[in-house]
C-alpha cells in the first residue's frame, strides 16, 4: 500500500490561525520501514493564551519524540511516549511565559504502519475512517457531554449544559488528564481514507457531507472540505483544518509518489 496526502486550512472568522499539522517525511524509506509515517494535528485553544505557539510546539514534538521509536517499540508506545513528552513541552511554554495552566492545544496523531492504521489523541480533534463510502469516526471528543454521557445523563439535558463542550482533555497540564489511545491497530484496506480534523470543520459539516465529500482526489479533499465549510458563511467560523491520507494499492510506500506532496504536508499552513 502507499499513502496519498492532502491538505487544506483556513482560518475562517478568527483573528487568528490557531491550528498546526504536519507529517513526516515520506521519502525517508528508513524511517517508513522503522517507523510508517505518521501525521499530527493540533488545535491550539482559542479562549486561553498562546494558542497558536502551543499547538505548532505539539505537533513539532510530537514527530521529534516519536521520530527516535526503535525497531522494538511498539507504534502505541511510541506514541504514549510522544504525547507524554509533548505535553510537557506545551506545559512548559505556559511556565515560561508566567501562565502555568493557561496555555493549551488538543492533539491527535494517526500511524500509518505495516498496512494498518494507529493513533493517539487529547482533546476533541477528530479522526475519521472513510470506508466504501461509509464514514466512522475513530475518537471520542474529551469533554463535559462525552463526560456526561458515560455518566448516564439524558441527551436532552446534555443538550441544555452551556458548558457541554468543555474540553476534560488538552496539553498544558503538568500530566494529560486523559489519553487516547487506539487499543488494537485498525487492518486498513485499499481506497481507504483517513480525515484528522479541527472541530472547526465537523462543526460546520456533518458526517454525510464529509462523506460524501472525501469520495474526491484524496490530494484535493483536506482543500474541497475546507471550501465547503466556508461556503456556509457561518458568522462565527472557527479555524478549520483537514488533513486526509488515502491508502492506495501499492506493495509499499512511495518516496516518488510524495516527492511532489511531501512540502505541503510538511508544512503549517497559515490562511
Amino acid at each position: 500500500m502507499r499513502c496519498l496526502v492532502g491538505n487544506g486550512q483556513h482560518r475562517g472568522r478568527r483573528k487568528r490561525q490557531e491550528d498546526s499539522f504536519a507529517s513526516s517525511d515520506p521519502c525517508d524509506e528508513a524511517f517508513v520501514a522503522r517507523a510508517g509515517f505518521i501525521s499530527v494535528l493540533a488545535d491550539g485553544m482559542g479562549g486561553m493564551a498562546r494558542g497558536r505557539e502551543a499547538s505548532s510546539l505539539a505537533v513539532e514534538a510530537i514527530l521529534e519524540a516519536y521520530a527516535v521509536k526503535s525497531e522494538a517499540e511498539t507504534v502505541p508506545a511510541a506514541l504514549k511516549r510522544a504525547f507524554i513528552r509533548a505535553n510537557e513541552v506545551v506545559f512548559e511554554l505556559g511556565r515560561e511565559v508566567g501562565l502555568p495552566g493557561a496555555v493549551g492545544t488538543t492533539a491527535l496523531a494517526a500511524v500509518f504502519f505495516e498496512k494498518q492504521l494507529f493513533w493517539a489523541w487529547a482533546g476533541d480533534s477528530r479522526l475519521y475512517l472513510w470506508r466504501r463510502g461509509s464514514l466512522h469516526r475513530l475518537t471520542e471528543d474529551h469533554n463535559l457531554a462525552t463526560r456526561l454521557e458515560g455518566e448516564g445523563v439524558s441527551p436532552e439535558a446534555i443538550a441544555r449544559n452551556p458548558e457541554r463542550e468543555a474540553l476534560t482533555s488538552f496539553f498544558g497540564f503538568p500530566a494529560i488528564p486523559h489519553l487516547g489511545l487506539s487499543e488494537v491497530p485498525l487492518p486498513l484496506e485499499e481506497d481507504d481514507r483517513i480525515l484528522l480534523c479541527s472541530d472547526g470543520l465537523y462543526r460546520s459539516l456533518d458526517e454525510p457531507e464529509i462523506a460524501a465529500l472525501l469520495a474526491d482526489d484524496p490530494r484535493r479533499a483536506g482543500e474541497i472540505l475546507v471550501d465547503r465549510v466556508l461556503a456556509k458563511k457561518r458568522p462565527r467560523q472557527d479555524n478549520v483544518t483537514a488533513l486526509v491520507v488515502a491508502v492506495e494499492p501499492c506493495p509499499a510506500f512511495s518516496a516518488g509518489l510524495f516527492s511532489t506532496l511531501a512540502a505541503g504536508a510538511r508544512r503549517l499552513l497559515t490562511s
